[in-house]
């Protein structure tokens, strides 16, 4: 059975938060994650909402540059290219996490963790022992 010190079960922005400070206090540490490193926020909300928003900010100048005296023909949104440029804003995300999770010492684990006992997990077949384990999983609509 792997022993930790501490166990981070979730990614996202708390998840990343004890797992850094952990680190800093010299605690050996995994994370686990069943999705994306980063969460919703980088992966799914916040960045790829501001890719949009931005976008729409834009293209409102644009239609409202007449009021200074700029003459714009016909400004238009191409959708399949924003949403690719969405998805090229947060394609590395992930990777570039887990890169900087290594560089600190921290075992990212992917796959769904289930309670054991009251200090083990299970991971994909692997068991997992930790004096404390965190749950910053985030939530999910219902």
């Amino acid at each position: 059975m792997e022993k930790y010190d501490v166990v981070v079960l979730g990614g996202g922005n708390a998840g990343m938060g004890v797992t850094v400070a952990t680190r800093a206090a010299g605690l050996s540490v995994a994370m686990i994650e069943a999705r994306d490193l980063g969460g919703t926020c980088p992966n799914r909300g916040c960045t790829p909402k501001k890719v949009l928003v931005a976008a729409a900010h834009a293209l409102d100048e644009i239609e409202r540059a007449d009021r200074h005296a700029i003459s714009i023909d016909s400004p238009r949104l191409d959708w399949s290219a924003l949403i690719e440029r969405e998805k090229e804003m947060i394609r590395d995300i992930p990777s570039r996490l887990s890169g900087l999770m290594a560089k600190r010492g921290v075992n990212v684990i992917h796959g769904e963790a289930a309670f054991i006992g009251s200090n083990a997990i299970r991971v994909d077949g692997r068991e997992i022992e930790a004096r404390n384990i965190v749950i910053a999983t985030g939530s999910e609509p219902r």
